[in-house]
C-alpha cells in the first residue's frame, strides 16, 4: 500500500482535532455575544430510563435520570446533557457532557465534550492522549427521510474511534436505527481490523395522556449489539 494511502486518515483526523479544539471556545464565545440580538430559545427536560445503553454500549447496568439544558439562537445551540445513576447498581457510571452545534438546512455539525466523574477523574484535566478527563468528538449529521450521522473522537482518545449511524422514523412513533464503527475501539468496546456493527435498534415513542393538559412522553428501544452478542429492553419517560 502506497506510504499516502496509510496516513491520509490520520492527516484528516489530526485537522479535525486543530479546528475542532482551536474554534470550539470561539463559537462559544460568538453564541454568547450575539444571542441577545438573535430570539433565544431555553429548553430543560430530563427522561428516565431503565438502563443507559449508548449506541449499543451498555454504560449503566441500573436506572437513570438524565437531565438536559439548551439554549439556542438562530443555527447556533449550546447545552448540557448528563447520567445520573438512580439505582445502586449503576454507580459510577455518571456522566456530564457539554456540547456546542450549528445547523444549517437539514446538515447539523456538532462537538461534544464527553466527561465522567464517576471515574474521580478531575474535570479540568484536559491532558491529551488517554490521559485526560475528556473526550472531544466532532460529528455531522443530516436530517430527513432517512437521518445519517458521521462521528469521530478527535482528542484523547487514542484510538480515534469512528461511528457512523443511519436511521428512519416513522409518523406513527416507530424508529429505526443502526451503528457501525471500525477497528480496536474501546470506547465502542470492540476489536478487530474491519467494521463493527454496534448496535440494530427498534424503537417506540407515544404520548400517554394523563390530564386534559399534560401528556407523559414514554418511549421503549430493544437494542441489538451483533458484535458483543448482547441485547436490551430499555423503556422511559420524559418530563
Amino acid at each position: 500500500m502506497p506510504r499516502w494511502k496509510s496516513i491520509y486518515p490520520i492527516m484528516i483526523l489530526e485537522i479535525f482535532k486543530e479546528y475542532t479544539i482551536k474554534y470550539l471556545t470561539l463559537i462559544i464565545a460568538l453564541f454568547c455575544t450575539t444571542s441577545y440580538s438573535i430570539a433565544q430559545e431555553y429548553e430543560l427536560g430530563v427522561d428516565v430510563v431503565s438502563r443507559y445503553v449508548w449506541r449499543g454500549v451498555d454504560l449503566a447496568p441500573g436506572a437513570a435520570m438524565q437531565p438536559a439544558f439548551s439554549i439556542s439562537a438562530g443555527g447556533f445551540s449550546v447545552g448540557s446533557w448528563a447520567s445520573y445513576a438512580i439505582s445502586p447498581q449503576a454507580a459510577g457510571a455518571d456522566e456530564h457532557d457539554f456540547w456546542v452545534s450549528y445547523a444549517f438546512g437539514p446538515v447539523t455539525l456538532t462537538a461534544t465534550d464527553y466527561y465522567f466523574p464517576g471515574s474521580n477523574a478531575r474535570f479540568f484535566n484536559y491532558d491529551n492522549n488517554g490521559k485526560g478527563a475528556h473526550v472531544l468528538e466532532a460529528a455531522v449529521g443530516y436530517e430527513g427521510p432517512v437521518s445519517l450521522l458521521f462521528a469521530a473522537n478527535v482528542y484523547n482518545d487514542t484510538e480515534n474511534s469512528l461511528y457512523m449511524e443511519i436511521g428512519w422514523e416513522s409518523e406513527s412513533g416507530v424508529g429505526l436505527a443502526a451503528g457501525i464503527t471500525k477497528g480496536t475501539s474501546a470506547w465502542y468496546a470492540v476489536s478487530g481490523d474491519g467494521l463493527a456493527v454496534t448496535h440494530v435498534t427498534v424503537r417506540y415513542q407515544r404520548d400517554i395522556k394523563i390530564t386534559q393538559d399534560f401528556s407523559l412522553p414514554v418511549s421503549g428501544q430493544i437494542i441489538v449489539n451483533p458484535t458483543l452478542e448482547k441485547s436490551f429492553f430499555v423503556v422511559g419517560f420524559s418530563l
